[in-house]
């Protein structure tokens, strides 16, 4: 196989997206008061998955005023409504009152029937609106096949990666594997892309050789998961004949351009 090395491309601070403003905890102000930003709800998986639960002990009907958001992380973007594919993940925002809810001896709680698609992950909280200010939130991830992920993992410690970046990469057993030490969920909600040059072009798909490189693209869940507070992905390099002479591989929003890229060739 290859060796690779790194031939140029920037380290971002990391994707930018819709998902990131929830990742930040704030207070409210509202009146020239500020208000104490209270504990979170307990949000939980029911029903087989089906469902999503929110739970709050000691709560009194302040705390049920400002509205709450919910993002969900499809395993297939093109299982999302039409106009939430541009944007990787389903808006569904509501009001306590406005679903399925009990108010008894000062626990409020809620269930969300969740879609009928795979989802991968999802982020959830309190907002005010027509700000950036959240009140409070909550990231949860599907659990992925973790014995797996922690296999590879454990081989890479004998590896060195070919480049460091958004995502450490690695080449092992003719697979690319796209390593993050701390990640989020909104950090694997962009697609990713890889672009695959060969040594002989002849080597490509009869409509691949006009472009000059095969297309790898792929989303996050189909190829690795989260695990232990890492991700990790891994996907089958092709095996040509002459060899592979360089790749192109990072994450992008559509419409909008490359959230980070690095670019790898074959060593001499």
């Amino acid at each position: 196989e290859p060796a690779l090395r790194r031939s140029g491309g920037a380290s971002p601070a990391g994707p930018v997206s819709a998902l990131d403003a929830a990742r930040r905890p704030a207070e409210i102000t509202a009146g020239g008061s500020r208000r104490r930003r209270p504990p979170d709800f307990q949000v939980s998986f029911q029903d087989d998955g089906n469902q999503l639960r929110y739970v709050r002990e000691d709560c009194i009907p302040g705390d049920l005023d400002l509205p709450f958001f919910l993002h969900l992380i499809p395993r297939e973007v093109a299982d999302l409504p039409p106009d939430s594919r541009e944007y990787g993940f389903e808006n569904r925002d509501f009001n306590f009152d406005g679903v399925g809810h009990s108010f008894t001896h000062k626990q409020c709680a809620a269930q969300i029937r969740l879609p009928d698609y795979p989802i991968v992950a999802l982020r959830t909280g309190q907002y005010a609106p027509g700000t950036d200010t959240l009140l409070w939130s909550v990231e949860l991830i599907v659990p992925a096949d973790r014995p797996k992920l922690r296999a590879d993992y454990a081989a890479l410690s004998a590896s060195q990666p070919v480049a460091r970046g958004y995502f450490d990469l690695y080449v092992l057993d003719y697979r690319l594997l796209y390593l993050r030490e701390s990640c989020a969920a909104a950090d694997t909600a962009a697609n990713f892309f890889l672009h695959i040059v060969p040594e002989d072009a002849a080597d490509l798909p009869a409509d691949r050789q006009p472009a000059g490189f095969a297309h790898g693209g792929f989303v996050f869940a189909r190829q690795g998961g989260h695990f232990d507070g890492k991700c990790l992905a891994a996907v089958a390099l092709p095996d040509y004949p002459g060899g592979i002479k360089e790749m192109r591989t990072g994450q992008y929003i559509p419409g909008q351009g490359d959230l980070w890229s690095v670019a790898l060739m074959a060593a001499p």
